[in-house]
Parts: structure tokens; sequence; C-alpha cells
């Protein structure tokens, strides 16, 4: 945190030192590269308030995720998803947010990748001249959506039936549902609480990564209960949805 300082005064000079990195490396054990990545960090967040405390008290790599994007203005909020959020859940929450900065509109023309078989790409490619492709593309994907499943189970268990887990699972072929995700699925999450309900229901559960089920359990999917190509990043929790206090038991039995 001293750093940027003694770099402003040269005190590195005033020791005898040949340069700011000699200095940090025999003081302190700093090579070059952790050198210039302190001072870059604590260049981003000199002016805002928030995150260097943030830096004060959990260290300058708490804060590196954030330091490049964060404004005045946004300073608060990335401090406080720092203070709730691991590492890992972070930077995913990260991504998404600037996924969804750049393309804000679900309307917008977007590209999508997918791999087929050469016999498959070219029929792929001429049925794309249809005048139509878009309507039949979406009707064949809602027909797809209407096969038989599992009827939905009231029980006072938290265990999902194998069957209801089997067919949730192949929706998604074990991949996380998130529209920006190619991560393994880890969770079936719920998106209407289970502890409401007491009910599993195949229309309301959908394999998620970690990352994004904590993202689910800290308030900060829109549209949660409908597909998940409606969700969208939030910047703060919905406080008046009820699934709200049953999020925050939720985050309080991870973290105690």
């Amino acid at each position: 945190m001293l750093l940027p300082e003694i770099a402003k005064q040269e005190i590195w000079k005033k020791k005898r030192f040949t340069s700011i990195y000699e200095y940090a490396a025999k003081l302190a054990g700093m090579n070059h590269e952790k050198v210039n990545n302190c001072l870059r960090i604590m260049k981003h967040i000199e002016d805002k308030p928030e995150l260097l405390q943030v830096a004060r008290e959990k260290g300058l790599g708490a804060v590196r995720p954030v330091a490049v994007i964060a404004t005045k203005e946004t300073a608060k909020l990335w401090a406080e998803k720092i203070e709730v959020m691991s590492k890992h859940t972070l930077e995913t929450y990260i991504k998404d947010y600037k996924k969804e900065g750049i393309c804000p509109g679900a309307d917008q023309q977007q590209e999508v990748t997918i791999k087929l078989t050469p016999k498959l790409a070219k029929k792929f490619e001429a049925f794309k001249k249809r005048a139509d492709f878009e309507t039949l593309l979406e009707k064949f994907m809602d027909e797809v959506e209407t096969q038989p499943k599992p009827e939905p189970v009231k029980t006072e268990s938290p265990y999902i039936p194998v069957a209801i887990k089997k067919y949730v699972a192949t929706k998604t072929n074990g991949i996380c549902a998130h529209p920006d995700c190619n991560k393994p699925a880890e969770v079936f999450h719920h998106t209407k609480r289970f502890s409401l309900n007491h009910e599993h229901n195949p229309d309301q559960i959908t394999p998620l990564c970690k990352a994004h089920h904590d993202l689910c359990h800290l308030g900060l999917i829109a549209n949660e209960e409908s597909q998940p190509y409606e969700w969208q990043l939030l910047a703060f929790p919905d406080t008046t949805n009820p699934k709200y206090e049953v999020d925050q038991l939720v985050q309080a039995y991870k973290t105690g």
C-alpha cells in the first residue's frame, strides 16, 4: 500500500537504491512484475476510497479483478461485491457484467457458434436462407422444450428424485444453463426456492456451475424463474423478493 508513495517521493533514491525495483526486492522480496502490478492497481483505485479500504483490509489482490473496470460511481458496488463473493464468483460476475455491458438488449443480433458435422452444416446453411428461418427455429426449440417430463414432486425431502435430475441434466448436456457459460454444471438449482414451496418441479430446477449458483443466491439474477436466456445480471439484489431472506440464510450458512 505504501509503494506508490515511496515511488512518488523517491524514497528509494534517498536510501541509495538504484530504482524502486531494487528497493522493493531487497526490503520486501518483491519481484519486478509484482512491483508493476502493485503500482498499476494503486493508480486505478487511489481516487476510490471504498476500494482503498478493501485493499487495506484484504490486500491489493482482492481489488485487482475490479481495479480497471471500477469508476468513482461504481466503487462502492464493487467493494460490496468483493466482501460477499469468492474470487471465482467475482470473476464470473465481472465476465457477465462486461458481456451485458457490451450487449445490453435481448433483442439485439448476436453471433452464435456451434459445431456440426459437414453434412449437417451444409444443410443448416441452406436452411438459414429461408425468410422464416428464425420463426421455424424458435418453433422447433419450443417443441423440444415440451418433450415428456417427470411430474413435480411435493415432499419435505430436499433430495431431488433421480428421474427429475436426469431430465434436467439432459436439457443442457451437463453444462451450466447460464447462457454465457460453458462450464460443467455442479448444482441443481431451484429457481423457486425449495424451502418456500417444498416442491421439486423440473420446470423450476436448473443445472448451474458453482459461480452462477452463487450469483443466484446472492439475488443478482433477474428473471430467474424464466428461461435462462431471459436472465439478466443485477447490480443489487431485489430485497422485496420472498426469496431474498432464504438466499441470505444460504449465504450465511456458506460463509459461517
